[in-house]
């Protein structure tokens, strides 16, 4: 037996909404929480993603029939710890037994008592039953919370915040140009990648831009090693030719040197 979750009012627990979190904390279970409050406050948002949750854990089965099971508002609480944390199920269980704030989320009072409780959350039971929601589901719940931040942001797709970290790989050496290059490769395949998505015209010739990019990053490279002294300096032939002119040349002198000094004698 199944339930979205608990609507009768609680004497030793708050609302879900009013429960006090500490934002001065800079531990990665308070976003969550709060992300889950404003769900929550949202009966159309929360009532969907429940819905979802339902028919996957409950499958077959009628939810008013058999043994009380974990709601589904505590399920998504529990998954929402997990995927957003990265806690295992022992963590979850510790969580959902001592974490005073996540219980209250969860609708659970501070007079519940300590046996039913620790039966209830043992990481088993957490286990078998995160496990029923569908990749359908999770995908599902992604896109509603998506939509909803564009409803409370809807400037927020128009800009992009990126962060960057250091991964041994095998590169060339990070010049200025080199970066360039690539970044102007990158560029160019993205934008012409999103033309393509959104149906925008004008990108025809993006193999002959970034073909164009790569001949101008390699003329403005480094000016050091065999590719610049190739350009700096004239081909193996064309030096040997012009080392035999010189050399008939000075030859061709010295004979005329010595014939003119035979002539005044």
């Amino acid at each position: 037996m199944r339930k979205a979750f608990d609507r009768q009012r609680r004497l030793d627990c708050p609302s879900v909404a009013g429960v006090p979190l500490n934002f001065n904390c800079r531990n990665q279970t308070i976003p969550i929480l709060r992300g889950l409050q404003h769900i929550y406050s949202r009966p159309e948002v929360r009532d969907s993603i429940l819905r979802a949750i339902g028919r996957d854990v409950n499958g077959k089965s009628k939810a008013n029939r058999g043994r009380p099971g974990l709601d589904y508002w505590e399920i998504l609480v529990l998954a929402a710890a997990r995927l957003g944390c990265g806690y295992d199920y022992d963590q979850l269980q510790d969580l959902a037994e001592n974490h005073r704030a996540l219980r209250q989320v969860m609708g659970i009072g501070d007079w519940q008592e300590e046996e039913k409780d620790r039966g209830k959350f043992d990481w088993r039971r957490i286990r078998d039953n995160l496990t029923l929601l569908s990749p359908e589901t999770i995908e599902k719940i992604n896109q509603t919370i998506i939509e909803e931040g564009h409803r409370l942001e809807p400037k927020a797709a128009e800009t992009v915040r990126a962060d960057s970290f250091v991964v041994e790989t095998n590169i060339h050496y990070p010049t200025d140009s080199s970066l360039i290059r690539d970044g102007l490769r990158k560029v160019l395949c993205l934008a012409a990648a999103l033309a393509g998505l959104f149906g925008l015209d004008g990108w025809r010739w993006t193999k002959t831009w970034r073909a164009f990019s790569s001949g101008r990053g390699r003329s403005a490279g480094p000016r050091d090693g065999a590719c610049w002294e190739a350009r700096r300096f004239p081909t193996r032939r064309s030096c040997s030719a012009s080392s035999r002119r010189t050399r008939s040349c000075t030859s061709a002198a010295r004979r005329a040197s010595r014939y003119s000094s035979d002539v005044c004698c």
